[in-house]
């Protein structure tokens, strides 16, 4: 495993998103911004101060870029995202008058009157100055020939009042106002920009302010099912019962367990884990929340789970260096199907680890085999991806049959679970422990390791170390613990010292 130097953010000095992020937090202060995300013009997240965006947050950036992208349409908008909070996010445009990106604040609710005047008072002279360097950072894009020019004062800046009272509106009704006379075009692609004065925003139209429910059901592919996810129940777009379940699954309180796989040969200090979701709640703690899993997964909510797993991790690690930077450390997290499905997962993953510069290699992903199986198709890019991050995958459940062989092709994978069917009859089925043979020397040459499960007695542990196996996971040697034990002790599991 490569503990290298972290991922930044950009190869180019000038590019500093953080940097953005806490000068939008300081120009609304007194006000507090519970989040802070960078979007460019498509609505794709390039910067989250936070550890992970949800579907609600996701369905305001959409609802904005469609709003801001129609003609004449508002320099801001703002949309409830219920429990009191509501979503602000800004438009930015460059000085050939596009638009290159926008700015997502989450505040509460009561800070943010819900009209006009309320709304464009948030546009503090401070807060249109992160939105100039946001804009400046932002590759150059030429206007379309339907945008118009800017409305300045006599200042050069906007003005920050617009007394014509709001309506909630959709995007297509937002009726831009005449364009008086139209501001000097800057040449080239560097053009200057005078100190003090930020980028001018759009046309100082109404801000559209959505409030209640979204307007139209929702893509949901940042967090839940993703664009072409063809579940029956999402067809007909969300239902109250979705949108139950979905926050029902943000309020769960969850923990993380890990297992150590016990290696049954010498030689490696790294320690490896998989990382267990547990649930908190009185009723069941430290359970396995195998209704939630399999009711969010059912309904496409699956990869929201996966990220909030991703999330608590490297929370963790970030808060708990100790754990890692003495001893080398892999933890792998299960993925569901729905996050291989979900095209902006994996975008999430690589954020969360440039925010948190971990070092590469430290977190693996678990795919079951015979899922990876039926998205062939999907498998290369995602593995591909995965391995830009330093991401290592594991095989769950391989079993010797033609279709898995060409998952071991896939590029980054380092560890491959053998089946339990393969294992069960090792002792007395010599068809089985050719198979086990068979897999680890595919292995060995590949250079990758392979695991053993549900392994519980010494003589099991006998057969797999003559086979060649070389981790076991096992309930009764390693049990799994609370991920919060490892950072009180670094003493591995005691292994079975079999009688001689």
């Amino acid at each position: 495993m490569e503990h290298g130097k972290p991922y930044s953010a950009t190869d180019s000095p000038l590019v500093d998103y953080d940097a953005v992020c806490q000068k939008v937090r300081v120009a609304v202060e007194p006000a507090r911004a519970h989040a802070v995300s960078l979007h460019d013009e498509h609505g794709e997240l390039l910067w989250l101060s936070e550890s992970s965006m949800g579907p609600d947050e996701h369905n305001a950036v959409r609802d904005a870029i469609e709003a801001f992208s129609a003609e004449g349409g508002p320099p801001v908008f703002v949309q409830d995202l219920g429990d009191s909070r509501c979503a602000v996010l800004l438009r930015a445009v460059n000085g050939r008058r596009a638009m290159v990106g926008a700015i997502m604040m989450v505040m509460d609710a009561r800070v943010v009157k819900q009209d006009a005047r309320g709304v464009l008072k948030v546009l503090t002279p401070k807060l249109q100055r992160a939105l100039g360097d946001f804009a400046e950072m932002r590759p150059q894009i030429e206007a379309s020939p339907a945008a118009a020019p800017a409305r300045n004062n006599a200042g050069g800046e906007l003005s920050l009042v617009d007394d014509t009272p709001a309506r909630a509106a959709s995007p297509a009704a937002v009726q831009a106002p005449k364009p008086a006379t139209p501001a000097p075009r800057m040449s080239g692609a560097s053009a200057p920009r005078m100190a003090g004065t930020p980028t001018p925003l759009a046309p100082l139209s109404k801000p559209v302010i959505a409030t209640g429910a979204m307007v139209k059901p929702p893509a949901m592919t940042a967090l839940g099912a993703p664009g072409g996810f063809t579940d029956k129940r999402l067809q007909g777009g969300v239902t109250p019962e979705i949108d139950r379940l979905h926050a029902a699954l943000r309020r769960s309180p969850i923990a993380l367990h890990v297992q150590r796989l016990v290696p049954l040969t010498k030689g490696s200090q790294l320690k490896r884990y998989e990382v267990l979701l547990r649930s908190k709640s009185e009723t069941a703690p430290n359970a396995a929340p195998q209704a939630m899993l399999k009711a969010a997964v059912e309904n496409g909510l699956g990869s929201m789970i996966d990220r909030r797993v991703v999330t608590e991790l490297i929370g963790f690690l970030v808060r708990h260096p100790e754990t890692w930077k003495s001893t080398a450390v892999l933890f792998s997290v299960n993925l569901t199907t729905t996050a291989l499905h979900d095209e902006h997962f994996i975008k999430f993953v690589g954020l969360c680890l440039v925010k948190s510069s971990l070092p590469k290699g430290m977190i693996a992903f678990e795919i079951d085999t015979a899922t990876a199986v039926k998205l062939a198709d999907k498998m290369p890019e995602l593995a591909a991806s995965l391995h830009r991050l330093g991401c290592p995958l594991v095989l769950d459940d391989f079993a010797l049959k033609t279709e898995c062989f060409d998952l071991l092709r896939l590029p980054g994978v380092h560890y491959v679970k053998l089946a339990p069917e393969i294992t069960a009859k090792m002792r007395t089925d010599k068809l089985s422990q050719a198979a086990i043979t068979a897999v680890v020397q595919m292995a060995r040459v590949l250079g990758m390791h392979t695991v053993a499960k549900r392994t519980e007695s010494a003589a099991e542990q006998e057969w797999l170390t003559a086979l060649g196996v070389d981790f076991i996971q096992s309930n009764s040697m390693s049990p799994p613990v609370a991920i919060e034990t490892l950072a009180k002790t670094t003493n591995p599991p005691r292994l079975h010292t079999p009688a001689p």
